[in-house]
């Protein structure tokens, strides 16, 4: 913004300027503001600037309704057929989706196996509460057989051989 010697600013052309006050919300406040900076203006410019350009020719009285040839200016690049897109990211944002899907992938198969090994820890459990049961010392023939086929059953339960079924 251009100052005069006096410190205040300059005028843009021989019009006077009051201070004068909208009632704007915070997103049209930001899309002004926005549009404003990206042609260089103020925000003050720019309303000007659109209100000199789509004035109503003098012989037509101001209404309150917007002429449906009527369009304001656009924050969008103008003239192309497609809508513009960020696509900046756009690549390490497939990337990354791919990976967090590999990742929830490999996340299930690792819940699947925790789940089975807290059960083969559970089943050693039983295992154990049932070879004293028995009331036979470890070094007995009887105990070694138990504990042998309980083993291959909870071998069994842990990883089936879904070739036998």
């Amino acid at each position: 913004m251009k100052r005069d010697i006096q410190g205040k600013f300059a005028l843009k052309n021989e019009d006077y300027r009051l201070v004068r006050s909208l009632r704007l919300t915070d997103s049209t406040w930001v899309a002004l503001g926005i549009t404003s900076e990206c042609l260089g203006l103020t925000r003050a410019d720019y309303l000007e600037q659109i209100i000199r350009e789509k004035a109503l020719p003098s012989t037509v009285s101001p209404s309150n309704t917007r002429e449906k040839d009527f369009l304001f200016p656009c924050i969008t690049r103008q003239n192309t057929d497609s809508p513009p897109r960020n696509t900046r990211f756009q690549e390490e944002i497939e990337v990354l989706l791919a990976e967090i899907q590999n990742l929830s992938q490999k996340n299930a198969a690792l819940m699947q196996r925790t789940a089975i090994a807290f059960s083969q820890i559970e089943l050693e459990l039983l295992r154990d509460r049932i070879l004293l049961d028995l009331k036979l010392g470890k070094q007995a023939p009887g105990y070694k057989a138990v504990q042998k086929a309980l083993n291959r059953f909870i071998a069994e339960l842990t990883y089936p051989n879904t070739s036998v079924f």
